[in-house]
């Protein structure tokens, strides 16, 4: 029997995320699942794993929770009264330190110590300088994404919102 606590299904969007975020969250989750299902189906049969498996599957799942957060700072921050171009906006800039994150010291470069304690340290600078990367590659998936959608999110505010400003030409 089966005891473990089963997590609810993502609540339905209440109107506030606009379509085209709805769509790249979507696309977000499914390349996120596509990518466990397949790492999990080769486990099953007893393959090992590639490097470039790992890094897709670590990128989706860095990409997926972003458009996630993202989405639920739309719904619930400041009592659901973010528009979706600030969020956006806000993500954006907490996102683009990624792409100029200094990475870990090369690995290769690290003095090793002998015994257990070396392999350990070892093993953790390259999975240290290898996550900085998958960042990395996320962050510019991320930002190209959010700069095509950045528009819809400004197009889908309502007409109160921007009251007092103008349109110039």
């Amino acid at each position: 029997m089966n005891t473990s606590p089963q997590h609810p299904a993502p609540a339905a969007p209440s109107g506030k995320v606009p379509a085209a975020l709805e769509t790249v969250i979507e696309q977000a989750r499914s390349a996120r699942q596509q990518h466990l299902d397949d790492i999990v189906r080769r486990l099953g049969r007893g393959e090992r794993l590639s490097a470039e498996q790992i890094y897709t599957t670590l990128r989706a799942q860095t990409l997926c929770t972003w458009w996630r957060l993202l989405a639920r700072h739309i719904e619930y921050a400041e009592g659901g009264g973010v528009r979706p171009a600030e969020a956006v906006s806000r993500f954006v800039s907490w996102i683009t330190p990624y792409l100029d994150d200094p990475t870990p010291p090369d690995p290769n470069v690290t003095t090793r110590a002998p015994g257990r304690n070396g392999e350990l340290d070892f093993a953790l600078a390259h999975l240290d300088h290898s996550l900085a990367l998958i960042r990395q590659g996320a962050a510019r998936i991320f930002l190209a994404q959010a700069e095509i959608l950045a528009p819809a999110c400004s197009a889908q505010q309502s007409p109160s919102a921007s009251t007092g400003q103008e349109t110039t030409a």
